[in-house]
């Protein structure tokens, strides 16, 4: 029974955050901006197994669509195994689900959507009451930090971080609270750093200026949101010293 609620739950948010992809950035080859037809990761899917639109725009958002079906449905599983079937379980893997979207999207369009990540501020803060049950204040701690943090950077370095992911940081701090944005944080500083020198070497190896290079930082600050919503607690015990079980 657990393993068929995991299933349909997987199914259910990898077509959420598929749907969000397809349909809310700017105009998207295939379909006119706007039009947020709940079948369009259906059709991408369908095109792809029938080998129809083989272009490669059109088999790229195919791959896409099953790559992000199976992210999230790995994503489920985890929780699941971490937690167990729970109130607590959901939530997690609901917002895990929702910063794979956003990854997708800002890699895909360099963009933080105001649209998508504004409207489910609401939503968020539930979940990081629930995940950081009984500590109330800590997602609202962990929001004021996640955000405060990034706008100072944004402000030192103008033009080298968006507001998108100023606002994304804060939104983070609201799930993961005050301890869990502090791992996000420093998992987001040092996979960011490793993909912006692999820019600049790729560049350099090609005689390429790294002038008018862009690189999307949400990524980053998801596989941070998901090292501390998944093993917060164990990797404070490991930076402290202290052993994992016990």
């Amino acid at each position: 029974m657990a393993f068929v609620a995991v299933l349909l739950l997987g199914l259910l948010a990898g077509w959420a955050a598929n749907w969000a992809i397809e349909t809310l950035p700017p105009a998207r080859e295939g379909h006119p901006a706007g039009q947020a037809s709940w079948a369009w990761p259906f059709h991408r899917l369908a095109d792809l197994v029938a080998g129809q639109g083989q272009a490669p725009p059109s088999k790229a958002a195919g791959l896409r669509t099953l790559a992000v079906w199976g992210g999230a449905f790995l994503l489920v599983t985890l929780a699941y195994w971490r937690l167990g079937w729970s109130l607590q379980m959901v939530m997690v893997a609901l917002v895990a689900c929702f910063f794979l979207a956003i990854a997708v999207i800002d890699l895909e369009h360099r963009l933080v959507l105001n649209r998508m990540l504004l409207p489910a501020l609401p939503f968020l803060l539930l979940a990081g009451l629930v995940i950081q049950w009984p500590r109330a204040a800590s997602p609202l701690l962990g929001a004021a930090v996640g955000f405060g943090l990034f706008l100072a950077i944004a402000l030192v370095r103008p033009g080298g971080m968006g507001m998108g992911d100023v606002k994304l940081a804060g939104a983070i701090g609201l799930v993961t609270g005050l301890s869990g944005i502090w791992i996000a944080v420093v998992i987001c500083i040092f996979t960011g750093g490793l993909a912006a020198l692999a820019l600049l070497v790729y560049c350099r190896l090609r005689g390429q200026s790294v002038r008018g290079q862009t690189m999307a930082y949400a990524p980053y600050l998801v596989l941070g949101a998901w090292a501390a919503l998944y093993f917060g607690p164990e990797l404070w015990r490991l930076y402290l010293g202290l052993p994992l079980q016990g």
